[in-house]
């Protein structure tokens, strides 16, 4: 069972689990696509590519989740940076 911070009890959490796993590999394919596309860009210009048309007062926040990705594909070799900007690491 898991107990997230918000919303119900998640008694059978193998699914969810499943579905989150699957939802974060999709986006991570959103971000090596737009940043593919882009050639060079700094997170908060992926944002748009990557998540669409958002709220504003969430545009800070995805900036965030899209740059914890980014750290993470460039420990894996994928993307790599100078400064602030990203780029494909061939």
């Amino acid at each position: 069972m898991l107990l997230p911070g918000h919303g119900p009890a998640i008694t059978e959490p193998a699914p969810f689990l499943a579905a989150l796993a699957a939802h974060r590999q999709e986006r991570e394919e959103r971000v090596v696509a737009a940043l593919d596309a882009k050639g060079r860009a700094t997170a908060a210009e992926l944002v748009g590519p990557v998540y669409g048309p958002l709220d504003p007062r969430l545009v800070g926040a995805a900036g965030r989740s899209l740059l914890s990705h980014l750290i993470k594909l460039e420990a894996e070799g994928v993307v790599r940076r100078e400064g602030e900007t990203w780029m494909p690491a061939a």
